[in-house]
């Protein structure tokens, strides 16, 4: 695989959209992450 500086994401998607992607997937991750915490914690 040939990563552009971003991994395997990065480099399939091509540049700037790759990292928007990322961004979007590290963010839903964080707020599942509160979320469950919140379920966990009632």
């Amino acid at each position: 695989m040939m990563g552009f500086g971003y991994g395997g994401y990065g480099g399939m998607m091509g540049g700037g959209f790759g990292v928007i992607i990322m961004t979007i997937v590290v963010i839903d991750l964080i707020l599942l992450g509160i979320w469950l915490y919140k379920q966990i914690n009632k």
